[in-house]
């Protein structure tokens, strides 16, 4: 194809949908998670074909080893983990749900050079998303309330204050686990804050949005959401003091997000119930408890176990399920085996899986992009990698589709974004 001649219409519309899949694939995450994996096989598709759709392949963008490899290497020592697993089905499946960790890598060596993702637009189509998914929730919330106050009105159903769970927890995040949706909404409001396009020029939504991602943190009641909050609220407030709309604008919503934490923390067990079992949790541990906080003690106590006696290679990528199990059962924890739990934490369960190498190369595919984004003063990579450290610390999030795609997918547009601010 000569400098002059139009590209093929299956290249043009294969660029075009480079552009779109980004956008739909925010939306897919944020409210319809099964259809994730279709919007994942139709971008690497168009990928390749945007790649090698003519008579003669587009040359790839510049990609050398950075964040990309680090994370297909990662997944690449899941797969040579198969080699000394028994249970090899549970280790296809957990290969399966880890797949974007090349998936994406490869999208972005085979990226073409001449195509530039405007990742500002899909910024903002990511803080829209969690802003409608957080409004739907809160009109189911209140829908179920409402149908369950008429209920009761009618005796029909019994006297009982636990109808205000609606508004909480798994009852109010209807489409994610809680704690993963309060990592979304913890990251969409750092996109609001730094990220170009992600903001809107009416004066009322520019209230709203925050508002509304603020108060679904506070209602998926998750205890590293909370703090996740505060650190992006303080972060914003810090950086942006000197602006007087934007301290104004910070001040209020941070003011009027701790009047209702404090409020629902007073008001409802619910909320003052995650803080006490956190607290209770940091004694000894209880082998009966099945209190969540109580629960992630025992997992990280066998995942350490684990780790202590395979630290080279770990118990290897498909086997890694059973053997917590196996310590579950012999230290009486009954409701953590009951529940086949994961470790709990991502760093720990690298580390019994797959040993020292594993949680090296977990360690540098987290650190290196903090390290980066930190000397490049890019604020919305950084808080991004700060969020995952954090989260994934206290829940093993590479090990569902919720947590190891937002990561996957979001490690890739800074990269292609950072190599675009090089190029």
């Amino acid at each position: 194809m000569t400098a002059g001649e139009a590209p093929p219409l299956w290249r043009s519309g294969s660029e075009r949908l480079l552009h779109l899949l980004p956008v739909l694939l925010c939306w897919a995450m944020a409210m319809l998670p099964a259809a994730v994996p279709i919007v994942l096989g139709l971008l690497l598709i168009a990928v390749l074909v945007a790649r090698f759709g003519g008579s003669k392949p587009m040359p790839r963008r510049n990609a050398a080893f950075g964040p990309m490899t680090v994370m297909a290497l990662f997944y690449a020592w899941h797969v040579v983990g198969m080699l000394w697993s028994k249970n090899q089905a549970f280790g296809r499946f957990d290969l399966e749900i880890k797949a974007v960790l090349l998936l994406f890598p490869v999208v972005f060596w085979l990226w073409p050079s001449g195509v530039k993702l405007r990742t500002g637009q899909v910024w903002q189509h990511f803080v829209l998303a969690q802003v409608v998914a957080t409004a739907v929730c809160l009109l189911g919330s209140c829908v179920h309330f409402g149908h369950e106050i008429h209920l009761r009105s009618q005796d029909l159903l019994p006297a009982d204050p636990a109808y205000t769970n609606h508004f909480f927890e798994s009852r109010f995040a209807l489409f994610l686990h809680p704690s993963y949706m309060a990592m979304y909404l913890c990251f969409a409001l750092s996109l609001w804050f730094y990220a170009d396009g992600a903001t809107v020029r009416s004066r009322v939504l520019a209230w709203v949005f925050p508002a509304l991602l603020v108060l679904g943190v506070v209602l998926c009641n998750s205890k590293m959401g909370w703090l996740t909050l505060a650190l992006v609220m303080a972060h914003a407030l810090w950086t942006k003091w000197k602006d007087p709309a934007s301290r104004r604008r910070l001040s209020v919503l941070a003011v009027a997000g701790t009047l209702v934490f404090g409020g629902l923390f007073i008001a409802f067990p619910t909320v003052s119930g995650k803080l006490t079992q956190a607290i209770s949790a940091t004694g000894a541990i209880d082998p009966s408890s099945d209190q969540s906080s109580a629960l992630r003690r025992m997992a990280w106590d066998a995942a350490t176990d684990l780790f202590a006696a395979h630290p080279i290679i770990g118990v290897g990528t498909g086997d890694i399920k059973d053997a917590l199990i196996d310590i579950y059962h012999t230290k009486g924890y009954v409701h953590a085996e009951a529940e086949r739990l994961n470790a709990h934490s991502q760093f720990l369960q690298s580390a019994a899986a797959l040993g020292l190498i594993g949680l090296s190369a977990l360690l540098a595919m987290v650190l290196l992009p903090v390290i980066a984004a930190w000397r490049r003063s890019d604020r919305p990579a950084l808080l991004f990698w700060l969020i995952i450290l954090l989260n994934w610390s206290v829940e093993s999030m590479a090990e569902v589709q919720a947590g190891v795609v937002f990561m996957a997918f979001f490690a890739w547009m800074i990269a292609l974004r950072a190599g675009s601010r090089t190029a």
